[in-house]
């Protein structure tokens, strides 16, 4: 039937099959470890239970098509690097996650034993991770937490202002040229505007990251 309707012979190849079976169950797990173990908040949604489904088993069928082929292999790089993503990627965990991803997938067809063992790293590294939120928590030092419904208010000044420094909200600084850059992230709206208004002379443009809007 196959053979009369596409003009080629199809082949159930179960081995395949299992592999790519491993490869989304994988990436399932990842995925229940980000969820219950990490909250991370961003895997919750419908559209990301999906990403963590497909593009393992993407990479593992992409690398299991041109990994004995030079040439179709150049042009695949090629291909692919015309992705982009449409969006931008606010979590950083959330780029590193898809890398994971591909990862997890190119792995499993080159040594399914290496994929045990990368989830087992994994899963390791999240419990520790867990642990040492927990540690830092109880020793009251300060790490801030990306996954809260914190608000990050973006400053770009034309000057460096070293009292904005002592700031507890403050997450990040840096300099390009003569424009200086200031992240800072708080629950307390209020008391990111006052920041933000105590520099306004300074200020060449600013943005307010609410995740409540």
């Amino acid at each position: 039937m196959v053979v009369q309707t596409f003009g080629f012979d199809y082949i159930f190849d179960f081995d395949y099959f299992r592999l790519a079976l491993l490869t989304v169950f994988s990436g399932l797990f990842i995925r229940f470890l980000f969820h219950f173990i990490n909250s991370e908040q961003w895997v919750k949604t419908f559209s990301q239970f999906s990403v963590f489904i497909y593009l393992p088993l993407t990479g593992f069928v992409i690398t299991s098509v041109i990994s004995d082929n030079i040439a179709l292999s150049l042009g695949m790089v090629g291909a692919l690097s015309i992705v982009r993503f449409r969006t931008p990627v606010k979590n950083p965990s959330e780029l590193v996650v898809y890398f994971l991803l591909i990862t997890l997938g190119i792995v499993t067809n080159v040594n399914p034993s290496i994929t045990i063992t990368f989830v087992m790293l994994i899963t390791l590294a999240s419990f520790s991770l867990e642990v040492y939120k927990f540690v830092t928590k109880k020793l009251n030092l300060n790490i801030l937490d990306f996954n809260d419904n914190s608000i990050h208010l973006n400053l770009v000044l034309n000057s460096e202002i070293s009292n904005l420094n002592s700031i507890s909200q403050l997450t990040h600084v840096s300099t390009d040229g003569e424009k200086y850059m200031y992240r800072f992230q708080s629950n307390n709206l209020k008391k990111l505007l006052e920041i933000k208004q105590s520099v306004e002379q300074e200020t060449i443009t600013y943005s307010i990251d609410n995740p409540k809007y």
